[in-house]
C-alpha cells in the first residue's frame, strides 16, 4: 500500500507539470494525451521507474517543443536521478521545492527559456555530477554556493546574460572536468584557483569580458586539460610558455585577445595539439619553426597579428593539417620549394595581406612552383594568396587542385597567361585574378596600372560550378567568350570597366540563375538582345557607357523583379511604352544620355519603390513625372 501512495505522488507531480505543458507544433499532443491516469506511470513518454522501488527515477521529455513553466509538485519525485528537458520552450525561474531532489546527478535544462537567478540552493544537491543550463536567460551572478557540490563534474552556463566576477569558490570542484562560461557578461580576472582543478579536460570562458594576465604556470594544476577556449575577451601579457606542460592539449583557443610578444616556441612541445588559435591579437615576432613538430594539428590560425620574418618550411610538412590562416601580418621573405610536401590533407591556405615573395620567379617548367602542389594537395578548397608580392607565372599545373571552390590571387605580381588548364577545376566557384602583371598569348600588361589584356579564354566554360565571374576594372578586348552558356550555375558577372567589343549574346539569356549583369563601360555594339526578358532571376542590369543601338526589346518590360537597369550613354533611340509601369519592384531606372523620343509614359508615376529616375538628354516630351 505505502508503494502504492509513493507511486502515486510520483503521478500527481507529472500530472501537475502536465498541466503546465503546452505543445507548440504538435496538433495531436502525444506526449500530452499519453500521460494519462488510464495508464501506468512507469510506462509513460519519457519516465523511466527502478525497477527496486518502482519510482520514477529519470525524466527525459528533450526536444518535444513543449512550452510551459515547472510546478514546485516536481520537486515531490524524490527518487528522481536524472532530468532532461532540454531543447524545448519552457520558460520561468526554477522552483525551489527541487532542493528535495537530493538524489538527482544529472540536470540538463539546455536550450530553453528559463529566467531568474541562477538557484544559489543548487548547492545543496549533493549528488548532482552534471549541471547544464547553457542557451537560457538566467541573470545575476554565478552562485559561489555552487562549490558546494564536491561530486560536479560537468557545469555549463554559456549563453546566459549572468555577469559579475567568476567565484574563486569554483576552484574547490575538484572533480570538475567541463567548465563552461562562454558568451556570458563576465567580467574581471580568471581566478587562479580554476588553474589548480587537477580533474579539469574542458575549460572555456570564450565571449566575454575578462582581463589579465595568465598565470605563467598555467599547466602545473591542470594535467588532464585537452581544450582551453579563451578567446574573445580582453586578456593580456605574454602566451605562457609553460603551456606545453599541458601534455594532453587538444584545443588551444587565445584568439581576439590583447596578448603581446611572441608565440612560444615550447608550444611545438604539444604533440596532441589539434587546434591553434591565435588571431587578431598584437603577437610579433618570427613564426616558431617548433611548430612543425605538431605533428596532429589539423588548424592553424594566427591572422591579424604584427608576425614578421618567413614562414618555417616545418609547417608546411605537418601531414594532418587541413586549414592554415596566417593572413595579414608582416611576413616576408620565400616559401620553401618544397612546400606542403607531407601536408596532402589541406584544404584551405590563407596567406594574404603580407609580404610573401614567391619561388615562382623563373620557374614555370620547374618542380618549384608553388602551385605544383596540386599534386600533393589533392583535397585543397580554398586558396587565398591576395595582397603579397608574389611574381612568375601561374602554372598550369594549378588545375591539379581538383577540389578547389575559391582562388584569390589578385593584388601580386604574377606575369604570364591565364593558364586554360583553370577550366578543367569543375569544382572552382569563385576566381580573383585581378590586379597582377598577367600577359601572354591571352591576357596581355602593358602598362603599369596592373591591369589585366587581353581577351577572356573560352575555356573559362568549362567551370561548370562557377557562381560568380568578377574580371571588372581590367583592359580585356575581345569579345564575350560564347562559352559563358556552359556556366549554368553563374549568379553575378562583372565584366564592367574592360574594352570588351562585339554583341552581347544571346546566349547570355539562358543563364538562368544569373542574379547580376554589369556591362558598363565597354565598347559593346549593337542591339540589346530581344530575350533578354527570358532572364527571370536578373536583378540588376548594368549595361551603361557603351555603343548599343536600335530600340528596347519588349522584353525588357517583362522583368517584373528587375531592381536596378541602367541603359544610359548609348545610342538607343524609339518610345518608351507603357509598359515601363510594370517594373513595380525597380528602384533605379536611368535612360539618360540616348536618343529616346516621343512622350514620357504616364505609369512610371505608378512606379512605388522608384527613387532614383533619369530621363536626361533625350527628346522626351510630357509632364514631369510624380514621384
Amino acid at each position: 500500500m505505502a508503494n502504492n501512495m509513493n507511486i502515486s505522488t510520483d503521478e500527481s507531480a507529472l500530472l501537475a507539470f502536465k498541466s503546465r505543458m503546452v505543445s507548440t507544433i504538435d496538433p495531436n499532443n502525444i506526449l500530452i494525451k499519453n500521460w494519462s491516469v488510464s495508464t501506468p506511470v512507469c510506462v509513460w513518454i519519457g519516465v523511466t521507474c527502478g525497477l527496486r522501488h518502482q519510482r520514477v527515477t529519470a525524466l527525459y521529455i528533450s526536444s518535444m517543443n513543449l512550452s510551459g513553466n515547472i510546478p514546485s509538485q516536481l520537486g515531490n519525485l524524490s527518487f528522481l536521478v536524472s532530468i532532461n528537458l532540454s531543447i524545448n520552450y519552457f520558460y520561468g525561474s526554477l522552483p525551489r521545492d527541487l532542493i528535495k531532489l537530493r538524489r538527482l546527478q544529472i540536470i540538463d535544462f539546455r536550450l530553453n527559456s528559463f529566467s531568474g537567478q541562477i538557484p544559489s540552493w543548487f548547492g545543496f544537491l549533493q549528488n548532482l555530477q552534471h549541471l547544464n543550463l547553457r542557451n537560457n536567460s538566467f541573470t545575476g551572478f554565478i552562485p559561489p554556493s555552487l562549490s558546494n557540490i564536491s561530486t560536479l563534474q560537468d557545469l555549463d552556463l554559456t549563453f546566459n546574460p549572468i555577469q559579475g566576477k567568476i567565484p574563486e569558490e569554483i576552484g574547490n570542484l575538484h572533480n570538475l572536468k567541463t567548465l563552461k562560461l562562454q558568451y556570458n557578461r563576465l567580467t574581471g580576472l580568471i581566478p587562479l584557483t580554476i588553474f589548480t582543478i587537477p580533474t579539469l579536460e574542458i575549460l572555456s570562458f570564450i565571449g566575454n569580458n575578462l582581463y589579465g594576465n595568465l598565470p605563467v604556470d598555467i599547466c602545473r594544476g591542470l594535467p588532464r586539460l585537452k581544450w582551453l577556449y579563451l578567446s574573445s575577451n580582453e586578456l593580456d601579457g605574454e602566451i605562457p610558455s609553460n603551456l606545453s606542460e599541458c601534455s594532453q592539449l587538444q584545443h588551444l583557443s587565445l584568439s581576439y585577445n590583447k596578448f603581446t610578444g611572441s608565440i612560444p616556441s615550447e608550444i611545438g612541445r604539444i604533440r596532441t595539439l589539434q587546434i591553434l588559435y591565435l588571431g587578431s591579437n598584437d603577437l610579433s615576432g618570427a613564426i616558431p619553426p617548433e611548430l612543425g613538430n605538431l605533428e596532429n594539428l589539423v588548424e592553424l590560425y594566427m591572422p591579424d597579428n604584427f608576425l614578421a620574418g618567413s614562414i618555417p618550411a616545418s609547417i608546411f610538412n605537418i601531414s594532418s593539417l587541413k586549414r592554415i590562416h596566417i593572413g595579414h601580418n608582416n611576413l616576408s621573405g620565400t616559401l620553401p620549394a618544397n612546400i606542403c610536401s607531407n601536408c596532402s590533407q589541406l584544404e584551405k591556405v590563407y596567406l594574404h595581406v603580407n609580404e610573401l615573395i614567391s619561388v615562382l620567379d623563373n620557374q614555370l617548367s620547374g618542380n618549384l612552383d608553388l602551385l605544383v602542389l596540386g599534386y600533393e594537395l589533392p583535397n585543397l578548397e580554398v586558396l587565398f594568396l591576395n595582397n603579397n608580392n608574389f611574381h612568375g607565372g601561374i602554372p598550369n599545373s594549378i588545375a591539379n587542385y581538383s577540389e578547389l571552390t575559391v582562388i584569390s590571387l589578385s593584388y601580386n605580381k604574377f606575369r604570364g597567361s591565364i593558364p586554360s588548364e583553370i577550366g578543367r577545376i569543375r569544382t572552382l566557384q569563385y576566381l580573383y585574378l585581378g590586379s597582377n602583371d598577367l600577359s601572354g598569348s591571352r591576357i596581355m600588361i602593358i602598362d603599369v596600372s596592373c591591369d589585366l589584356w587581353g581577351s577572356i579564354p573560352k575555356e573559362i566554360g568549362n567551370l561548370s560550378s562557377l557562381i560568380l565571374l568578377s574580371l571588372y576594372g581590367n583592359q580585356l578586348t575581345g569579345s564575350i567568350p560564347t562559352s559563358l552558356v556552359d556556366l549554368q550555375k553563374l549568379q553575378v558577372l562583372y565584366l564592367h570597366s574592360n574594352k570588351i567589343t562585339g554583341s552581347i549574346l544571346d546566349t547570355l539569356c539562358e543563364l538562368r540563375n544569373l542574379n547580376q549583369l554589369l556591362l558598363s563601360q565597354n565598347l559593346i555594339t549593337g542591339a540589346i538582345p530581344d530575350c533578354i526578358g527570358n532572364i527571370i532571376t536578373l536583378r540588376d542590369l548594368y549595361i551603361d557607357a557603351n555603343k548599343l543601338t536600335s530600340s528596347i526589346p519588349a522584353s525588357m518590360w517583362l522583368q517584373n523583379y528587375l531592381l536596378e537597369l541602367n541603359l544610359s550613354s548609348n545610342f538607343l533611340s524609339g518610345s518608351l511604352p507603357q509598359e515601363i509601369g510594370n517594373l513595380k519592384v525597380a528602384i533605379l531606372i536611368d535612360l539618360s544620355v540616348n536618343r529616346f523620343s516621343g512622350s514620357i509614359p504616364s505609369t512610371i508615376g505608378d512606379l512605388q519603390s522608384l527613387t532614383n529616375l533619369s530621363l536626361a538628354h533625350n527628346t522626351l516630351q510630357g509632364p514631369r513625372v510624380n514621384g
